[in-house]
C-alpha cells in the first residue's frame, strides 16, 4: 500500500508580496513487508469446570495451591482422573501447549523484527491476545500462575501495559474479522502437501496472513476452521506435535523472505 506525504499549499509574504507555495506529493514506493499472524486455535487451555470441582484430585490442588476451583487451570497432569468424566476429556487439561506455542512466537526472530502477531483462542471462545514485548515465564508453574491472574482480571500487568489481554465468548470467526488478515491458512495432516515452506510462503502475494494451528493433542479442531480458512495445508506425511509447526512456519516465513 502506497503512503503519501501532502501538505498543503501554504501562503508567504515575502518583500510585501503574496505568493503561492505549492507543495508536491511525495510518494513512497517501498513494498508493504508481509506479516505473520500465528492463531492457536480451540486450544485446551481453561479454568476447572465446574461439574468436577468436587473430585478428590480437583480438591487436592485447592488444599496444596491455596486457591478454589474456580481460580485454577484444568492440567491433565494433575486432574486426569477428575478429567476421565468430562467429555472430551481425553484432549482438554493442556495449559503446557499454549506455553510452549507462546514462547516459541515471543521469542522468534519474526517477533523481535516486529513481523508477527501471536494470538491464543480457547475450547471455551477465550481469546488471549499477546503483546510482542511480552516477556513470558519459562518456567511452566509460572505460566499457569499467570494465565489464572489472567482469567481473574483480564489485563496483566495492568490497563497501563497491556502485556496479555483476554476477551471472552469471542469465537474463532470474530477473532479472524477483528485480525482481517489478506489470507487465512489452516494447518492440518489433510490438508494440500506442501513440500518447502519457504517457497510456499515466498509464492503468496498477500501481505497479512494469518496461519490456524489446532492447539490440542488430540483430534481435530471444534470450531469450523476448515470453512473460515481461505487455503488447507499439510507440512508433513504424518501428524506433527504443536510446537513442531509452530517453529516450522515460524522459521519459515523468515526464510521466504530472504529468498
Amino acid at each position: 500500500m502506497k503512503k503519501s506525504n501532502l501538505k498543503k499549499e501554504k501562503l508567504k509574504e515575502e518583500k510585501g508580496k503574496t505568493r503561492i507555495v505549492k507543495e508536491t506529493r511525495i510518494e513512497n514506493t517501498e513494498p508493504e513487508e508481509k506479516r505473520l499472524v500465528m492463531l492457536l486455535a480451540d486450544s485446551e487451555l481453561e479454568l476447572v469446570p465446574e461439574s468436577i470441582s468436587g473430585h478428590p484430585a480437583i480438591k487436592s490442588s485447592q488444599e496444596k495451591r491455596g486457591k478454589p476451583w474456580n481460580k485454577m487451570l484444568l492440567d491433565a497432569s494433575l486432574h486426569h482422573s477428575a478429567m476421565q468424566k468430562l467429555k472430551d476429556g481425553y484432549r482438554r487439561g493442556r495449559p503446557d501447549i499454549a506455553h510452549f506455542f507462546s514462547l516459541l512466537c515471543l521469542d522468534s526472530i519474526l517477533n523481535i523484527e516486529s513481523k508477527l502477531e501471536t494470538i491464543i483462542h480457547t475450547r471455551n471462545d477465550d481469546v488471549i491476545y499477546l503483546n510482542p514485548k511480552t516477556n513470558l515465564p519459562k518456567n511452566y508453574n509460572r505460566f499457569v500462575g499467570l494465565i489464572e491472574s489472567l482469567y481473574e482480571r483480564n489485563v496483566v500487568p495492568n490497563e497501563e501495559n497491556p502485556l496479555l489481554q483476554i476477551r471472552h465468548n469471542l469465537p474463532l470467526a470474530q477473532v479472524l474479522n477483528n485480525i482481517n488478515p489478506d489470507l487465512t491458512i489452516a494447518f492440518s495432516p489433510d490438508g494440500e502437501k506442501v513440500s518447502s515452506i519457504p517457497h510456499f510462503f515466498k509464492e503468496i502475494k498477500e501481505k497479512k496472513i494469518a496461519c490456524i494451528i489446532g492447539g490440542f493433542p488430540d483430534g481435530d479442531f471444534t470450531s469450523p476452521v476448515y470453512e473460515l480458512a481461505d487455503v488447507v495445508v499439510s507440512i508433513f506425511d504424518s501428524e506433527l506435535k504443536v510446537w513442531t509447526v509452530t517453529s516450522e512456519l515460524l522459521a519459515g516465513f523468515r526464510a521466504s523472505m530472504l529468498l
